[in-house]
This record gives C-alpha cells, sequence and structure tokens, in this order.
C-alpha cells in the first residue's frame, strides 16, 4: 500500500473511531472527514432496495445483520430529519443461475434500482446482462470471480477477486510445506477462474498438481470422480509424505459438502489434509459434514474484516441476535446494504445510473464494520484480508477454529499459536 493510501486509510479510520464516541450512526458518518456530504436529497416515501441470495443456506447467516441494517439505516434517515425509509424485498434463487435472473427481474418489476447479491459470481453472471439492459445497481456482498471484474459495468464487489485468493492460498500452501496437491473444482464461473488462478502460481512456487478435475456443480455425490484421485494420491503416496499433499475442493456450499461426504469413502482421501476456497467459519460444513470436516483437519478461508470498534459493537449485537460469531458474508452484506442505501441517498434520485455513479465515492469514504470498502477500478473490494480456519473438535463440540490472519499488502500469514 502506498504512503498516499495509508495516510488516506488512517484518514477514514480515525473519523470512525471519532464518530463512535460521538455515538450513533449520525456520529459515525459526521465523524468521517472524507465522508460524502448527505444533504436533503430530492427523495421521499419508502424506497426499495432488493436483495438476491443464490441458496437457503445463505440466508441463515446474513438475516441478522439484513435485520441490523434495516434498523441501523431507517434510524440514520429518521434522526437526520429525512422524509425517507428503506425497505428490503428479498428473493431467494435456490442454486439455480436462471432462477437467479427471474428473481433478479421480479425485484425489477417492483421498481428496484439496486440489488445487493448474489452471493455466487455464476449468479451474478447470470443476471449481469438484465441489469445492464435496465440500469439496475448489483452489489455483491462475496463474489469473486476474474471473468466479473469489468469496469464501467453495473457490477461492484465487497470481496477481493480470485487473483487475490489465489496469492493467498499459494502462501498457504507453501507455508504449510505442501509440495504436491489434487484439485478437484465445480465447473462454474467461481470455482473454474479461481482454479485458473491458482495453477499457474502453485507451479511457479514448485508445487506439483497431481490431478485437476471439474464437476459438474450440481451433483448430489461425485464417489466416481473421487475415484480417480484416489488412484492420483495412491501413486503420489509413494514420493510424498501424506502431510506433504493437499486436497483442495474449490467451489460453493453446493457441491462441496457432497464432496466431502464423497471422499470419505476412500481411506487414503481421509488421511490428506483437505482444504476450501473462502468458505472459512460457515456454519453448513459444520452441520452436515463435521465429522469428516474434524478427521481431514478441513482448512478454508474467508474474508477477514478489519478488527475495529465498529466491528466488535456490529459482532456482539450479531451474537445477541444469531447464537455464534458473524460469517464474513454477514458482515458484507450489512456493509452493502449502507452503501446502497446511502449512494441513493446522495444520488438524490432513485435511478440505476445515477446510484452507480457515486457509489464508487460512497465506498471509498466508507469505513464499515467489516473496515475500509474501497474498490479498484473494476469496482472490486481493493485491499484484501483474509482469516485461515480450521475445523477442529474441542471439549466434544465440533467448531470452526481461527488459525492465521494473511494480509494482502504484504502477502505473509501470522500463525496463530496452538
Amino acid at each position: 500500500m502506498s504512503e498516499v493510501k495509508r495516510r488516506d486509510f488512517v484518514k477514514v479510520a480515525a473519523g470512525t473511531v471519532a464518530g463512535l464516541a460521538v455515538g450513533g450512526v449520525v456520529g459515525y458518518f459526521a465523524g468521517q472527514a472524507s465522508a460524502p456530504k448527505v444533504g436533503r436529497p430530492s427523495l421521499s416515501g419508502e424506497i426499495p432496495i432488493g436483495i438476491l441470495h443464490a441458496a437457503p443456506i445463505e440466508v441463515g447467516p446474513e438475516a441478522p445483520a439484513i435485520e441490523m441494517a434495516q434498523e441501523d439505516i431507517n434510524n440514520f434517515c429518521k434522526e437526520l430529519g429525512l422524509d425517507v425509509s428503506f425497505k428490503f424485498l428479498e428473493e431467494n434463487a435456490e442454486e439455480s443461475a436462471t432462477k437467479a435472473v427471474e428473481r433478479a427481474q421480479a425485484l425489477i418489476g417492483q421498481g428496484v434500482k439496486i440489488i445487493v447479491g448474489s452471493e455466487w459470481s455464476s449468479h451474478c453472471k447470470a443476471v449481469l446482462p438484465l441489469c445492464t439492459e435496465r440500469k439496475v445497481v448489483l452489489l455483491s456482498q462475496s463474489s469473486s470471480s476474474p471473468s466479473l471484474s469489468l469496469p464501467g459495468d453495473f457490477l461492484f464487489r465487497l470481496q477481493p477477486d480470485d487473483t487475490r485468493q489465489a496469492l493467498a492460498i499459494r502462501r498457504m500452501t507453501v507455508d504449510l510445506g505442501l509440495k504436491a496437491v489434487a484439485v478437484v473444482y465445480a465447473k462454474e464461473a467461481y470455482a473454474e477462474g479461481l482454479w485458473k488462478e491458482c495453477e499457474p502460481k502453485w507451479r511457479e512456487s514448485g508445487i506439483e498438481i497431481i490431478e485437476s478435475l471439474g464437476v459438474d456443480p450440481e451433483k448430489k455425490e461425485y464417489i466416481g470422480e473421487f475415484s480417480t484421485i484416489d488412484a492420483k494420491v495412491k501413486d503420489a503416496l509413494k514420493k510424498y509424505s501424506v502431510d506433504q499433499i493437499g486436497l483442495f475442493l474449490l467451489g460453493t456450499y453446493g457441491p462441496i459438502i457432497p464432496m466431502l461426504t464423497s471422499l470419505a469413502k476412500y481411506p487414503d482421501l481421509l488421511k490428506l489434509r483437505v482444504f476450501d476456497s473462502d468458505s472459512g467459519g460457515a456454519s453448513g460444513y459444520i452441520e452436515y459434514a463435521g465429522d469428516i470436516c474434524v478427521q481431514v483437519r478441513f482448512t478454508a478461508y474467508a474474508f477477514g474484516p478489519a478488527v475495529s470498534p465498529k466491528y466488535v459493537d456490529f459482532a456482539t449485537r450479531y451474537k445477541n441476535k444469531a447464537g455464534y460469531e458473524p460469517y464474513f458474508t454477514a458482515v458484507n452484506i450489512y456493509d452493502c446494504l449502507w452503501i446502497a442505501a446511502l449512494s441513493t441517498l446522495l444520488a438524490e434520485s432513485y435511478d440505476g445510473e445515477a446510484i452507480a455513479k457515486v457509489l464508487p465515492k460512497v465506498a471509498d469514504s466508507y469505513f464499515g464494520v467489516g473496515g475500509w470498502t474501497a474498490l479498484n477500478e473494476a469496482g472490486d473490494r481493493k485491499y484484501p484480508t483474509y482469516n485461515l480456519y480450521q475445523v477442529v473438535k474441542e471439549d466434544g463440540n465440533i467448531k470452526w477454529k481461527t488459525i492465521g490472519f494473511y494480509d494482502g499488502v504484504t502477502d505473509s500469514i501470522s500463525w496463530t499459536k496452538s
């Protein structure tokens, strides 16, 4: 990060802390030295913001954050004396890109000009042509495929693109002493894009790729596919130790859980350490494949929010509602909804083109619960930070445990001591 950018970051962060000292959301925004000024926009009444979920399993972790965002944003408008309130309209694509387009169309039909979602890159890719045609902003909390990193479109993302994720995976692989990897990836935009970024970085680092296998993301079991992986691993074990081979599963919730239950049929695969990409902390893995995850030391990373007074306050409120710590998509959707509302107010018009024009400035000036949300020229989050997690069993309970922190500025991991 350049010295200028570091000074900008400190200025925004300092404003956040000052705002928190004043108290409340009004104090927070008043305290931001570089925040856009929200005057009295030519807007009134109830304004809809669409939320498009990729799958039912995504809803649970995000629901408390959505509820908190609606309450906080509307209190903000009320305290400023604005004759405006925001209502959130939610749709669910049920793991289908086709349904994602249909659900987006339904939201647009209700007058929505900005949609927060989808979590999945394949759904964003499917929906973007419709949003472009209808001039509707799409603001994703977790899409990261590099194929969608296009300047000047209607898609913005609070997740760094996969070129940054691949660097984190390469660093983790090297730090853990892996000499070879086997990769199973879902044939969809996110996983294919990440695989294409990871492959050259592994090879440049001297990591042998013993097999790479693309699979249908809509299948419910992969026993046949893992037979191929098992055969390759058996050969590799003649050259490497168990601890020198990693098995990487790249994809979203849909295919990864049946991948885990399928690989469990092969004893040699259960001896390997198994890695996911960016689903660290997701409760679904504990619920549906917890024992397997413990056995294979299931390891994954996820976007790591900057620890600040604002995040601590959010996490405390979230845990009081949900009973567990917030997953990164919950953190990001809260910030997405704030950016959507602030951009609408700053645009002074509920118009997609006007919102798209001001949104990057709002994001650049906003220090949210997940940290600074500055975007790059393609509309993706500029500065990556990730937490690394492993599924463990402690005191009879299966849970995710933080084992490290990746800093994208220095390309280094700070590993947590056991």
